[in-house]
């Protein structure tokens, strides 16, 4: 029996709470959560994706080395505190996707064609994901964005979900506990929902006796899709009842107008705080920055303007400014990944971050070559992984990847091609 754990210790319930004086606080996942008797007990795997709609300018991101003895790029050296905790990916693009900005439709989907008339979008890997492990958590999963028009997750029928755009909203949410009211009004909203449940499943039984085999099928198939639905809304009832987290951090406030930047790091704190306190395991952040108030002083202009610069030497500068001051609040969060302890290990050892977008030029709308930074989870990190841009990979090796890290079992989604994507071991 290899890599077997035994332990004496009482297994501690994954919703266990530390309580005293008025004060409620969830604990992180430890290793006395896992079995009694289990193999290599670890906690469970996180997934952080970042969308930013108009990318990063390539010349000043990618190292022309690859290996992990590249050179730092101008937005590399900010990073380089974390240098042994990311990967840069260079090379990869999503196979039928060359349709400029409408082409940010498709990063977490693969699906082809996004600026058709006629284009469907498909699951996004972060709900292929909740719908497998989203049940072990009050939030199924979040998705986040600095603009309410933007969305980067879409429903097993290709539906955007609405984003929550503000910081402090989320964090209010997600962290400071209702009035007595709102939390009754909450769970009567989950219990209704039941009540509906069982009026529909009652009139369903009742053809059971008059329909043929086939039908029958079809019926049972929707009685588990009920019974199923049944059950998340008695596990939302038993979240609407209990107390919610305390992160232990001051509350967080929305930033000024124009503070796009700024805002992007809050909604990373809240990811963190989430995942930190397993209130979810999944989240999406979409940056759309707008207009934005740089770290140098007396100056501010707008990311869609600048990204259009056609090589102009005073646009590409305050364009550097703009994605060098986004880099460094993914650094930030980096580090703070690093620091927040997650049982016997960081949290960053136990959460994948994928930071991308969804054109490789925005300058030029080209949809090849995209912008890809990974870092935590369990892959080997310190490198530039350079892949030819003429004969690439689908971006979707690195989703299904990501995805059996998450514990959802699958060789395919969307354009995959069944093939691990090189360098990038575990």
């Amino acid at each position: 029996m290899k890599n077997v754990t035994f332990t004496t210790q009482r297994s501690i319930s994954r919703r266990a709470m530390l309580k005293g004086a008025g004060i409620t606080l969830a604990l992180p996942w430890l290793d006395a959560m896992s079995a009694a008797f289990a193999a290599d007990p670890k906690p469970p795997m996180r997934f952080i994706g970042l969308l930013n709609y108009f990318s990063f300018h390539a010349p000043n991101l990618f190292p022309k080395e690859a290996g992990a003895d590249y050179i730092a790029t101008p937005y590399l050296e900010g990073l380089q505190p974390h240098r042994k905790e990311f990967s840069i990916i260079s090379g990869l693009n999503h196979p039928e996707v060359r349709d400029g900005h409408a082409s940010d439709k498709s990063f977490f989907t693969g699906a082809p064609h996004p600026g058709s008339p006629s284009f469907k979008n498909t699951v996004s890997l972060d709900q292929l994901a909740a719908d497998k492990i989203g049940r072990d958590t009050r939030h199924a999963s979040l998705n986040f964005s600095t603009s309410g028009a933007y969305s980067c997750s879409y429903t097993r029928s290709g539906v955007a979900i609405p984003p929550e755009t503000s910081a402090a909203r989320a964090f209010a949410t997600l962290f400071i506990d209702g009035t007595p009211a709102e939390v009754a009004e909450e769970v009567a909203r989950v219990q209704e929902g039941q009540s509906i449940l069982d009026r529909v499943a009652g009139e369903a039984k009742r053809l059971q006796r008059d329909v043929s085999a086939g039908d029958r099928d079809k019926l049972d198939q929707y009685f588990t899709s009920v019974r199923e639905l049944e059950q998340r809304m008695v596990r939302s009832e038993n979240f609407a009842r209990q107390p919610k987290p305390k992160p232990g951090v001051p509350i967080i406030k929305d930033p000024g107008p124009g503070e796009d930047t700024t805002r992007f790091g809050l909604m990373l704190e809240v990811a963190r705080l989430a995942v930190q306190t397993d209130l979810t395991r999944i989240v999406t952040l979409y940056y759309v920055g707008t207009s934005k108030t740089p770290s140098k002083p007396g100056t501010s202009f707008a990311y869609h303007d600048l990204s259009h610069h056609g090589q102009d030497k005073g646009k590409l500068s305050q364009l550097a400014i703009l994605e060098r001051d986004l880099l460094l609040e993914w650094g930030k969060f980096i580090g703070r990944m690093k620091e927040a302890r997650d049982g016997g290990s960081r949290l960053l050892d136990n959460t994948m971050s994928v930071f991308g977008a969804g054109m490789g030029n925005a300058s030029s709308h080209e949809s090849t070559n995209l912008p890809v930074l990974l870092t935590g989870g369990r892959f080997k990190h310190g490198q530039h992984i350079a892949h030819d841009p003429k004969n690439p990979p689908p971006l979707c090796n690195l989703w299904v990847q990501m995805l059996q890290e998450m514990g959802v079992e699958t060789g395919k989604f969307g354009t995959s091609n069944a093939e691990t994507l090189n360098g990038l071991s575990v």
